[in-house]
């Protein structure tokens, strides 16, 4: 540890993830303290994760015939959890306690009461999120529940009703339906578990409907009026009238940031949630964020846990930093028949894949022998693959005991194993795991059956890469070919070409015209040719031309990567920092493009990533027109400084160099990234 500082980390706040960050900082060798103003542990063991879990099964027991001796018995379950999570049992791990609110007073130092300073050369933020309640007109305070109160109810609730058709609302829905109070459920989706697939919310909504819990799609809370809430279906536009003793309500949830400072460290963020890289880091590199206070973060435990992960690595072994966000997620919704899935939806996927390129394929447990000696045939495997190369998009999983078969698929994905290597693993008969394999044995027999039109689309669909391809092959076969007939140099052949074109000014322009538009096909740099054309001819024939072909081939390249471009990046488009990028450039398309010009960003990256993130395109070439005229000024003079219609070697380039031109094309560029400077600082 540094001699500068107290501590080599200090984690504000003792939830899941900031527990055990702390607990493997320390037992690597590292001096930690960790800070927490209520209880250890936090929402997930307190509020959320275990008393739910520990209520499931409970409910599933049947051996309760009240909801107060089931509570009784969750909260025991809880305290068990609970008393391993004290602050002196914590410290056994090797870190020290603070029980007191952490406020940062700059990027190494924290207040951990009305006078103590700590200092530290790393900060881990990793606070949690708190529910946003749903407003409703009418609703007293003694009768609203959210996961933060329910566990603690003592009185008896015969009538529940459940608004929001979330995760953790399902599951307690049917916790509560199990152990004999009824329950009804408002959805304002026309699905009951909308982040999911349709037929995932089918197989739910059938099974509630069995236990008795009445489930209200498509509804909205309008008012209570006499514990009774009163509410609207949205499309009959009908009231109705739903009885109550008890409405547990949430919306979503938000960060809780308050009362830390953040600005006083300088750490940025975004409507509360902060911002961090790909290494979990603010934008000051010593300060940490994970959990539910991150921008984009999915709020699951696990994928929280993960992140602690890879602070630890980075922290331990900085000259060796790992991106541990860019991972695949799964999913459980713990009802009885459960519902797992692994990273995007079907429709997520069609934002990102053509129609054609998915394959779906699935299996019902009713088909699964292992499902049929149980009386447990209720459920299904659906896997979306990738045409032709097998690749698992996409997986989801209904069905008891779902979440113990989710991780095959989460590996497959993470680790590229396809479709074909699924269907070719050994599985121990009789297993419900079998019907992985049977769903890529469906996948393989579909593609060999109907190969001739899968090679069709293969090549249907790689024709941007086959083209690009083939005019390489094309160009470097001519290339060597020509070389090798006239016994030429390289630089003989360069020298040729350099002066066929000086001595055919009349005809060379629109032939070069053409070929600088439609090379980003075979992503040829543009400064390449740039560099070639105004050191062979003056500034002002070729600032018109260059008008012309540089807007005709930003125009190209953009439209190829708005039609392309997911097939380029893939399945990455839809993560957390594509999103950010396309909301934020999309909000000042203008300025967003000619910033990037007067930085003089790559010409074809600019025009490749403004078609991907579907930019305006009249924004997009607007702001390429104003600035060609001054960018390309300035290469335009830079190059043509080499002016020479006609030589005999390329060292004789320099020999006689218009040093006036570099001069102004020097001013120029400078003025350039000064004027983006100022437009930045002003927030234009």
């Amino acid at each position: 540890m540094s001699k500068k500082f107290d501590y080599d980390a200090i984690v504000i706040w003792a939830w899941s993830w900031g527990l055990t960050v702390s607990i493997w900082l320390a037992a690597a060798g590292k001096k930690v303290v960790l800070i927490e103003k209520g209880l250890i542990g936090g929402d997930c063991t307190n509020y959320w994760c275990v008393p739910s879990k520990a209520l499931i099964d409970v409910a599933k027991s049947w051996k309760y015939d009240n909801i107060q001796d089931a509570l009784q018995e969750v909260r025991a379950r809880r305290k068990s959890i609970q008393d391993e999570e004290t602050p002196e049992k914590t410290e056994r791990y090797g870190m020290k306690v603070i029980e007191w609110m952490a406020v940062l007073k700059d990027k190494n130092t924290v207040l951990v009461d009305e006078k103590q300073r700590i200092t530290a050369a790393n900060i881990i933020i990793a606070t949690w999120s708190h529910p946003i309640v749903y407003p409703i007109d009418g609703l007293k305070q003694e009768d609203l529940l959210t996961n933060e109160t329910i566990f603690e109810q003592t009185e008896e609730i015969k009538n529940l009703v459940v608004i929001w058709g979330g995760y953790i609302w399902c599951e307690l829905a049917e916790s509560f339906a199990n152990l004999g109070v009824k329950v009804t459920l408002i959805q304002r989706n026309e699905r009951l578990i909308p982040r999911e697939e349709d037929e995932a919310s089918e197989v739910l909504t059938k099974i509630f409907h069995e236990k008795w819990i009445e489930v209200l799609l498509g509804n909205e809370v309008v008012r209570v009026e006499w514990k009774k809430l009163i509410v609207r279906d949205k499309d009959l536009e009908e009231e109705k009238e739903v009885s109550f003793d008890k409405v547990l309500v949430a919306l979503w949830r938000a960060p809780t940031v308050e009362g830390i400072d953040l600005e006083k460290a300088g750490v940025k963020y975004d409507k509360k949630w902060i911002v961090v890289d790909k290494y979990s880091r603010t934008n000051i590199k010593n300060i940490y964020a994970l959990g539910d206070c991150v921008k984009w973060n999915p709020l699951f435990t696990h994928w929280a846990n993960n992140e602690w992960r890879g602070i630890v690595r980075n922290i331990l072994v900085p000259f060796l930093k790992s991106n541990f966000r860019k991972v695949i997620l799964p999913m459980t919704l713990y009802t009885n028949i459960e519902v797992s899935r692994v990273w995007k939806t079907r429709k997520e996927l069609l934002d990102h894949y053509n129609v054609d390129d998915i394959v779906t394929k699935v299996i019902h447990f009713h088909e699964n022998d292992r499902s049929k000696l149980t009386h447990d045939e209720i459920g299904f495997i659906k896997i979306n693959f990738k045409r032709i190369t097998g690749k698992v998009l996409w997986a989801t999983i209904v069905g008891t005991r779902a979440w113990d078969m989710l991780p095959i698929l989460t590996s497959a994905m993470q680790n590229g194993i396809s479709g074909y290597k699924l269907a070719g693993l050994v599985y121990p008969y009789p297993t419900k795991a079998e019907l992985i394999k049977r769903v890529a044995d469906k996948f393989v027999v579909s593609t060999i059956t109907n190969i001739k039109w899968e090679l069709k689309y293969y090549l249907k669909d790689n024709s941007l890469q086959i083209i690009t391809a083939l005019i390489w092959i094309v160009l470097i076969h001519s290339f060597f070919t020509y070389k090798a007939m006239n016994l030429l140099s390289v630089e003989q052949i360069a020298l040729n070409l350099y002066n066929f074109i000086g001595s055919n000014m009349f005809i060379w322009p629109f032939i070069y015209i053409f070929l600088y538009a439609i090379r980003p096909v075979v992503f040829f740099p543009a400064t390449l040719m740039t560099l070639m054309s105004w050191a062979l001819f003056w500034f002002w024939l070729w600032l018109a031309f260059t008008l012309v072909w540089e807007n005709m081939s930003a125009a190209f390249a953009y439209l190829l990567w708005r039609i392309f471009g997911k097939k380029i990046i893939g399945k990455w488009g839809g993560t957390w920092i594509m999103n950010d990028l396309k909301n934020k450039a999309n909000e000042t398309p203008f300025m967003t493009i000619l910033m990037t010009r007067l930085l003089f960003f790559p010409f074809d990256l600019v025009n490749y990533a403004a078609g991907f993130l579907k930019i305006n395109f009249r924004w997009f070439f607007l702001a390429t027109a104003v600035w060609i005229i001054p960018g390309a000024s300035i290469f335009i003079l830079a190059w043509a400084a080499f002016h020479s219609e006609k030589i005999e070697s390329f060292s004789e380039i320099t020999k006689n160099v218009d040093v006036s031109m570099l001069y102004i094309a020097a001013v120029l560029f400078v003025l350039s990234i000064v004027l983006a400077k100022v437009l930045k600082k002003r927030g234009l």
